[in-house]
């Protein structure tokens, strides 16, 4: 039985009196009655309404719930103004007809319309849009072309992924009923309807496109990410809390109430792993469990043990057919996520988790802080970290530090961005001390050299150790002389080469005017890499360095570089970038001789670069 404090007692005494003589003794015999929950039966957020009034209004304001949406006027985003978008040779045109959101697909000689294919539903809404079509197997398939929010344009989905140019229209084509379906709605229930006939082909050893063949029946509690998914199923909840009395009782008394889960009152492991469920990639934790997933969705409730339920993907995870490479790409070679929705497996790899028993909603909350990432600013700038780590300014390092980058906060160092997911660099959530050297032989970027651009890796750790009045470890075997970012944004892997392009532009940079000047015909010449996303984010650098420089010739021939445009017309357009650019000088070892004296780019040093590069593409399976 739960302690009252004196005045509760009072208080109590004379609300249960009155509320047992008007409902009834029944009244209050069921607000003591324990309940079983049932695992299965969801309600939906309107349900929520009347009684969570402002958690639902702060819920509805999130990305969360409009991550899958029916089309509309309310949540279509992008332009279908009719104009045509060409890339990778098939000419599309987005359209709106009778209130319908429509794809056509023109033959590329005649610009006759081939087919035309209606828009069912949309997912996401924050960064870009994806667009569903539905055939009549009921399987929702995505469209080919994204609508990007903050660039304001159609991107064909070839452009979001590590990929080279040699990509076919179709490459990524995906379903959503066996796939996007099982992190982006609330009570998921696939229902796969043909799954025994497709068995029997398969035992007769017939080969044929399992996603093409499959028929479903899917429906969802909820379309996006609502209440159910992180308090779990409410029916048991919504109905046993009509009766007054027991309302009254769980809040006078403080007791908790088992028929629906608050992350904030879980442990710290189950309450990460509420999160976990979608923002740490995963399997089934048998394989027998992956036809019930497909028949009747994940079988994971928040407040679940996760781990009997799934198995996170990790670096050695060997997926059970296909490339065996698929996973281990996804990792650094530390074991470090190096894409997004790995936040759970970076998490587990952190002492603040390991040891401090941090948890995703230390510093997130699910309703509070901006949409964009359900954080305060507070806190994105490591105010959080503070509750445990009182006297972590007074540190040699920290200390150092502030004197000469008083904007530099806990999780720029401890969090760098690393991470590549929907068109985006994201920090890392391996919270842990900068380590030059370490990073450096694991091929990883790091906090320290992707600030000070112009830097190596020796550099960083030499002025870490004499902070620490130690002498820095060795240097790594054969380390260039170059910068690190700069030698990663040429010689790296595509992770590696996004990530430099896009921290190369960065507000928190620690290059001076002249050196962010200079730096523009190396990234003009990133701008000619094969990859897309690389060359996007190089643009985007560049774009910055011209704004801050006042320079608006350039600024507008950079808008007309398209990234995923023909490699002529991408040649052209970066003629006139060059054309644009104001003449620079190079003095002396400004950027690690990549540079010639009258300012441009180091051909010959750029081509030997080039030629370490890894260019390995990487299924980042968005």
């Amino acid at each position: 039985m739960p302690a009252f404090t004196p005045i509760k007692l009072r208080i109590a005494a004379v609300l249960l009196g009155a509320l047992v003589l008007a409902t009834g003794w029944w009244g209050w015999v069921g607000a003591q009655q324990p309940l079983q929950r049932d695992r299965n039966a969801f309600v939906a957020s309107n349900s929520c309404l009347s009684c969570h009034a402002d958690h639902h209004a702060s819920w509805k304001r999130t990305y969360h719930r409009t991550m899958t949406q029916e089309a509309s006027r309310q949540s279509v985003l992008g332009q279908f103004d009719g104009k045509v978008v060409d890339a990778w040779g098939v000419p599309v045109r987005p359209v709106q007809r009778e209130g319908k959101y429509l794809f056509e697909y023109l033959d590329p000689g005649t610009q006759a319309v081939k087919a035309t294919v209606e828009v069912s539903r949309t997912v996401g809404s924050h960064r870009y849009q994806q667009y569903l079509s539905k055939d009549a197997d009921g399987r929702y398939a995505r469209m080919h072309l994204i609508w990007h929010v903050g660039d304001a344009r159609w991107v064909h989905y070839n452009g979001a992924f590590l990929y080279d140019d040699h990509q076919g229209f179709n490459q990524h084509a995906a379903v959503w009923n066996p796939n996007c379906i099982f992190c982006h709605n609330t009570g998921v229930n696939p229902n796969i309807t043909n799954e025994e006939a497709l068995l029997k082909r398969a035992m007769a050893g017939e080969r044929f496109n399992y996603l093409n063949a499959a028929h479903w029946e899917s429906t969802v509690a909820e379309l996006g990410i609502a209440c159910e998914s992180c308090h779990g199923p409410g029916a048991t909840h919504a109905a046993a809390n009509r009766n007054p009395l027991r309302r009254y009782w769980l809040h006078l008394s403080e007791a908790g109430d088992a028929t629906i889960t608050n992350p904030a009152k879980l442990t710290p492991q189950r309450s990460a792993e509420v999160c976990g469920q979608c923002h740490g990639q995963r399997q089934p934790a048998k394989l027998e469990m992956a036809s019930e997933w497909l028949r009747n969705g994940p079988s994971y409730r928040a407040g679940d043990v996760l781990g009997e339920h799934v198995s996170l993907v990790r670096q050695d995870t060997v997926p059970s057919a296909g490339d065996p490479n698929l996973f281990r790409l996804r990792f650094w070679k530390d074991g470090t996520p190096r894409l997004s929705a790995y936040e759970m497996q970076g998490l587990l790899q952190s002492p603040c988790y390991t040891r401090g028993g941090a948890t995703c909603i230390g510093c997130h909350e699910a309703h509070g802080g901006t949409p964009a990432g359900m954080i305060t600013e507070e806190n994105r700038s490591g105010a959080s970290c503070v509750g445990c780590h009182k006297d972590a300014a007074a540190l040699p390092a920290h200390a150092a530090h502030a004197k000469v980058s008083p904007t530099t906060n806990c999780v720029d160092c401890h969090m760098p961005k690393m991470v590549y997911g929907v068109m985006e660099i994201h920090r890392t959530h391996r919270i842990r001390a900068p380590d030059p050297l370490a990073a450096a032989s694991n091929q990883q970027p790091d906090a320290c050299t992707t600030c000070h651009g112009n830097r190596t890796a020796q550099w960083a750790a030499d002025a870490i150790g004499s902070w620490h009045d130690k002498t820095a470890a060795a240097p790594v075997s054969g380390e260039p002389a170059l910068a690190e970012n700069l030698r990663q944004l040429f010689a790296g892997d595509p992770v590696q080469r996004a990530v430099a392009a896009k921290l190369a532009g960065a507000d928190k940079s620690a290059l001076s005017n002249n050196e962010r000047a200079a730096q523009l015909p190396l990234l003009f010449a990133a701008m000619e890499d094969a990859y897309p996303a690389v060359r996007r984010f190089a643009q985007q650098s560049a774009s910055v360095s011209a704004e801050k420089f006042a320079l608006p010739q350039l600024a507008a021939a950079l808008q007309g570089f398209d990234f995923i445009g023909t490699a002529a017309a991408r040649a052209a357009s970066l003629q006139a970038i060059r054309s644009a650019a104001p003449a620079t000088k190079a003095s002396g070892d400004l950027l690690g001789g990549l540079l010639n004296p009258d300012g441009s780019a180091n051909a010959a040093l750029l081509s030997a670069l080039r030629a370490e590069a890894d260019t390995t593409a990487i299924n980042i399976g968005e």
